[in-house]
């Protein structure tokens, strides 16, 4: 590169001396005159707008790159098709003629060759719409957009494209027309792996999303070539081995091998690489605290969490993440806070995990860096972003408080039941700094969410038959802030649900804190009219009653609870052919009752666990000092226990349950509607609803005092939405109280678990093993909602 020197700048200084004069001497451009615009069909939009985006005017120097930046700003409007700018000279100067032709309008959007999908389906791909300008790189990326919905759907061969656009000049109309051709869809015949040694193909074709065409592709969608679904699976490949500790993976090679027209064998290549262990594990930097102390962890919500990735196990980098963020919560635990905006500043804490691989031993060598850095305490809490929810509200679900450490466990804590609360889209818990260094203030930023919702919709069951229902409910409620009684925490939903064989109304309400305590009250209101409780349609059942209970949490994991409940109940428009023992029970009974219950739960998902129990203790004690016109008292035992299968996804469901319930006092009978019935979805799923127990001699179901039931089913996933079960059910109901001999019923059977849109799905066939004399042995179905059965 050649520079500038000072003989270069007398050089040039020179030459400017001597041609300066002779520069100003040149004679200036023709000046602009006149500016006309003249529109090429019809005009596209008014001249004034045109004029608006043009540099040029009337009386300036003509110059032929402003004219090129006039024609470039008009383009960029997006309004024109053509332009071009023409120069006519006069006797003073230069006049100027813009030639604009506008983008035509379209006025149809034609396609052709689509079977799949209907014109109304394509026109909601695209982007182009009639009456707005035609618009050539529009059009392309539209016939992009419906070549990659093709793709999708399992058409990967679909081609798209647009044919030139039929334009009327004299009107300045187009029409538009794709062209499509559908290729058939390409099935999934094989899906291989090369490469593979320690995981067989068939645990990897677990991993992956990709799966092979099979009997129920046409419910789940599965079973077809979608390319852009392969890069996923090999990120999931990536992720699967890296977790066993194959740091070295990588997928080398997808490739796609056509049988023949429609089915396709997909083959994966992978590199397996050595799985790592943990070499040596030291801590640099931490002073405060001893090496052994850091290892043993903290402990939280009753559990103590401690560093896993320790000398000789699997190094995954997934539990390297995990592990430092156990150091961090350690050290947040005790005040030592990181900053995440300036994670290096003075007085933060921070730590950093570095790796040293040992490819010869196949070890991963570890060293935690520690900055420990200063103590913090919390001056003030802040809350931020609840424009409806109380400030009261937010702060009763903090474990933290002002003067105290920074206690980051406690702060995610705190984060964490806000969350599960679901009125905020959004929580974040920065700490802020003060004017002193070792003060920080927790400032809780919330976002609100829409926490009330209207929601109508119908349902079908095998107990319920056919439904419809609609429910108004807020999960933000407030009952002392009129008119729009929200931002208090408490629950409230209103639901009416009308069927062929039932009728249900009620009202609930939950107060959490109750005297602002963390004691919740509940008080639920409610009428039912149940048409379908008598096997032979003898008689219907009337139910309207009032329930307050309490409920309080003793434990992380125990509940107790306290209830009173009043409930007139009628067994009503009972049939002349119907046995003494049921017109013994036609009329209205006021039940006054209290119940006391106590639960335990370590289930780790309420929607489908796969692991821990649940048990409940319930009593309930009617009549007697509570006054009403029926005196019995109830124990009952619920209990659920869940296990993880030998593999990936399979579940192990045991349920027990046993009760008895007895009159006493007064009363010569537990009433018909408070007896023990089984059978049905919810209980034993071969017999009818209610059908398992005593019958009076026309085989109506009159229920009994005591009952047991055991249940045991083994699922497995399928496809993503969909699992498989097998299940066996055996029980009895017994007339008296306390009655227990060895005569059962029993029944096996399979079913279906799916997960749909419209909610969770459960479809059981169960066949009878052991009968009494009124059941028959023929199978049945049960369909009903949910994953689990109501308990």
């Amino acid at each position: 590169m050649k520079m500038f020197s000072p003989r270069h700048a007398w050089t040039v200084g020179l030459w400017l001396m001597l041609s300066g004069p002779w520069l100003l001497a040149q004679p200036s451009g023709p000046r602009v005159t006149e500016i006309e615009i003249r529109h090429v069909g019809p005009p596209s939009v008014s001249d004034s707008l045109i004029r608006a985006n043009i540099r040029t005017r009337v009386g300036d120097e003509f110059r032929p790159l402003s004219t090129e930046d006039d024609i470039e700003k008009l383009y960029a409007t997006g309004f024109f098709r053509d332009i071009r700018v023409y120069e006519e000279p006069g006797p003073e100067g230069l006049k100027l003629i813009y030639y604009v032709e506008g983008h035509p309008t379209i006025t149809e959007i034609r396609f052709t060759g689509n079977e799949k999908y209907s014109d109304k389906k394509l026109m909601e791909t695209i982007s182009s719409e009639v009456g707005e300008p035609l618009n050539e790189p529009r059009l392309y990326a539209d016939t992009r957009a419906i070549q990659e919905r093709y793709r999708k759907a399992g058409y990967p061969r679909t081609t798209v494209e647009y044919e030139a656009p039929v334009i009327d000049e004299q009107t300045g109309r187009g029409t538009v027309t794709f062209v499509i051709r559908e290729s058939p869809k390409v099935k999934i015949e094989v899906i291989e792996f090369e490469g593979n040694e320690v995981f067989s193909d068939k645990r990897l074709r677990k991993v992956i999303d990709t799966k092979r065409r099979w009997f129920l592709s046409w419910l789940t969608g599965s079973g077809l070539l979608k390319e852009d679904q392969l890069e996923t699976d090999k990120a999931l490949l990536q992720e699967f081995y890296s977790s066993e500790g194959y740091i070295d993976f990588e997928v080398r090679d997808v490739r796609i091998d056509y049988m023949s027209e429609k089915k396709v064998v997909i083959r994966f290549q992978v590199f397996e690489g050595g799985q790592y262990q943990v070499g040596s594990v030291k801590f640099e930097g931490n002073r405060l605290f001893s090496e052994q102390e850091i290892r043993e962890g903290y402990a939280s919500e009753g559990r103590r969490w401690r560093i896993e990735m320790v000398e000789g196990e699997i190094f995954t980098p997934q539990n390297l993440r995990r592990d430092v963020t156990r150091i961090e919560d350690f050290y947040g635990s005790r005040g030592y806070i990181t900053d995440p905006v300036n994670p290096t500043r003075s007085g933060s804490f921070r730590v950093r995990a570095v790796r040293h691989p040992n490819v010869a031993q196949g070890t991963m060598d570890l060293v935690y860096e520690i900055t420990e850095g200063e103590r913090s305490y919390i001056e003030r809490i802040e809350i931020e972003g609840n424009y409806k929810t109380k400030d009261r509200v937010i702060r009763r679900e903090l474990a933290v408080s002002p003067g105290e450490p920074f206690d980051m466990v406690r702060v995610k804590l705190s984060r964490g039941r806000l969350e599960q609360m679901q009125y905020f889209s959004t929580v974040e818990t920065p700490a802020e700094p003060t004017e002193a260094q070792y003060l920080k203030d927790l400032v809780i930023t919330v976002e609100e969410q829409n926490t009330g919702n209207v929601t109508m919709g119908a349902g079908f069951s095998s107990v319920d038959s056919l439904v419809g229902f609609v429910e108004y409910s807020q999960g933000n409620f407030d009952l002392f802030e009129p008119p729009y009684f929200s931002g208090g925490g408490q629950k409230f939903r209103m639901r009416a649900t009308v069927g062929t064989r039932r009728q249900e109304y009620r009202v609930t309400f939950r107060e959490p804190w109750f005297l602002r305590r963390r004691l919740a009250l509940d008080v639920d209101l409610y009428h039912e009219e149940n048409n379908f409780v008598s096997r032979n349609n003898l008689y219907d059942e009337s139910i309207t009653g009032a329930r307050i209970g309490l409920l309080r949490a003793l434990t992380s994991r125990i509940t107790g609870g306290v209830s009173y409940t009043i409930e007139n109940v009628g067994i009503v428009d009972v049939d002349d052919s119907a046995s003494d023992i049921i017109k013994a029970e036609e009329g209205y009974r006021l039940v006054s009752k209290v119940g006391l219950s106590l639960s335990h739960n370590t289930l780790n998902n309420a929607l489908m666990p796969t692991r821990g129990q649940w048990t409940e203790l319930t009593t309930e004690l009617a009549g007697g000092p509570f006054g009403a016109d029926t005196d019995f008292y109830r124990i009952e035992l619920k209990s659920a226990r869940y296990f993880p299968g030998p593999f990936e996804g399979h579940i192990l469901e045991i349920v027990g349950r046993i009760g008895v319930v007895e009159e006493y006092g007064d009363s010569d009978r537990v009433p018909l509607f408070d007896r023990y019935f089984l059978g049905g979805a919810y209980t034993m799923r071969g017999f009818r609803f209610r059908d398992v127990g005593p019958k009076d001699s026309n085989g109506e179901p009159i229920g009994g005092g005591t009952y047991w039931l055991g249940s045991v089913e083994y699922s497995v996933p399928l496809i993503d939405r969909l699992r498989f079960a097998m299940f066996y059910d055996i029980g009895n109901v017994f007339a008296e109280s306390y009655e227990l001999n060895s005569e059962y019923n029993d029944n096996w059977g399979v079913g279906f678990r799916l997960n749909l849109p419209i909610g969770p799905i459960r479809l059981d066939y169960g066949i009878p093993i052991t009968t009494d004399e009124f059941n028959d042995s023929s199978g049945r179905f049960q369909f009903t909602a949910g994953y689990n059965r109501n308990f």
